[in-house]
């Protein structure tokens, strides 16, 4: 959350695991561990910056994707494109000052599509462009983000 807040996010999708932590967050459950209460607390003063949080519980079993993520942290590959990662030196509940550490590698598969979508530009290999054409029908720019449509 406080990176969304200083990328200037309005909107937030908030994936989570633990149906107790989604749950006092919507305000279902209460919180009466007191960690719990001050973790409460700070995600509600950080989703008062935001004009939408939606917080989705996702079952352990299909959160394969975060899993990957936070080994690929973990590990320090770094041929993946621009990975955007913050490391706590404490819990969040103590430390407020924020520190990001944004970590550019080498070119990535959506390097190009972003560009034909951006400017409209294309490779030099007619093969290549094709592929590029035909990629890029999947997806939208927004800013400097590239979503696929659903």
């Amino acid at each position: 959350m406080n990176l969304a807040v200083q990328t200037s996010a309005q909107r937030l999708k908030a994936y989570c695991d633990s149906q107790l932590v989604a749950n006092q967050i919507q305000g279902v459950y209460e919180a009466r561990d007191e960690r719990m209460i001050k973790y409460l607390s700070k995600v509600r003063q950080l989703a008062s910056k935001f004009k939408d949080i939606k917080v989705v519980r996702i079952p352990r079993r299909k959160n394969a994707k975060a899993d990957v993520l936070s080994k690929l942290a973990a590990s320090g590959y770094t041929t993946l494109g621009s990975i955007c990662m913050e490391f706590l030196q404490k819990s969040s509940i103590e430390n407020e000052a924020v520190e990001v550490m944004q970590v550019e590698c080498e070119p990535c598969w959506m390097d190009k599509i972003i560009e034909y979508l951006r400017s409209g530009k294309l490779p030099e290999a007619k093969k290549e462009a094709r592929k590029v054409v035909q990629r890029a029908t999947r997806f939208s720019l927004n800013g400097e983000s590239l979503y696929k449509r659903s």
